[in-house]
C-alpha cells in the first residue's frame, strides 16, 4: 500500500509516514500533507513539519488510490482488534504491527530488499525514485509544470524544471512530433 500511494502521490518518504487518517478526505478524494515522520538517533522517531511552506498542501488522489485506502483502513482496524491491548492507538496510516510510528528506514530497507529480489524485472531504484517516477509520468502526460510542482510541494516551478529537465525535454520532443502529425497529416502516410 505504501508503494502504491507513493506512486499515486509523489510524496516524500517522511510525508507518507506522517499521514494520519484525518488527512484523508474520502468524499473529496483528497489527501492533506501537513506533517512528516522523521528519525534521529538522539530523538528517535518524531513528528516534524513538512519541508517548507509549499509542502503543506492538499492534493487530489485517484479513485483507485481512494479504494486502496478504504481497503487498507479496514485491514488496519481488523488488525488493531486482533492485537487487542498490545495495539498502541494511533491515527497514522502506516505503523508497526503494534500500531507505533514506523521507522522511516524500515520502508527504505524493505523496498531495497524487494528491488534486489526482483532485479531480473526491476531496475536498481530507491524509494525516492518513486517520487521521480510520479513527476516524470505527470510531465510525460502533459500535466502543466505548475500543477506538478504544486503536487510535489516544490516552492516554485524552477525547482521542478531543474530536477525534471530530462522529462521536460522528452515531453517537448513528443509535443513537436504531435504537432507535426496534426499539422501535416499526410506527411507520415505512405503513398498508395
Amino acid at each position: 500500500m505504501m508503494i502504491r500511494l507513493l506512486l499515486f502521490t509523489g510524496l516524500r518518504r517522511g510525508e507518507l509516514l506522517g499521514l494520519e487518517w484525518q488527512d484523508i478526505n474520502f468524499d473529496k478524494k483528497t489527501v492533506q500533507i501537513r506533517r512528516s515522520s522523521q528519525y534521529l538517533p538522539d530523538r528517535g522517531i518524531y513528528e516534524d513539519g513538512v519541508k517548507n511552506d509549499t509542502s503543506d498542501r492538499v492534493m487530489k488522489i485517484s479513485p483507485s488510490a481512494v479504494e486502496d485506502l478504504k481497503i487498507w483502513r479496514v485491514w488496519q482496524r481488523e488488525h488493531a482488534f486482533e492485537m487487542g491491548d498490545r495495539w498502541h492507538s494511533s491515527d497514522r496510516l502506516f505503523t508497526t504491527d503494534e500500531g507505533l510510528p514506523l521507522h522511516p528506514d524500515v520502508l527504505t530497507s524493505w523496498f531495497t530488499d524487494f528491488v534486489k529480489a526482483h532485479s531480473d524485472v526491476l531496475p536498481p531504484i530507491t524509494i525516492h525514485s518513486l517520487r521521480h517516477t510520479n513527476a516524470t509520468l505527470q510531465i510525460a502526460a502533459g500535466v502543466p509544470l505548475t500543477t506538478v510542482a504544486k503536487r510535489l510541494g516544490h516552492a516554485n516551478t524552477v525547482t521542478t524544471s531543474k530536477i525534471y529537465a530530462h522529462a521536460i525535454k522528452s515531453a517537448d520532443e513528443a509535443a513537436a512530433e504531435t504537432l507535426d502529425n496534426l499539422l501535416t497529416p499526410g506527411k507520415n502516410k505512405k503513398a498508395g
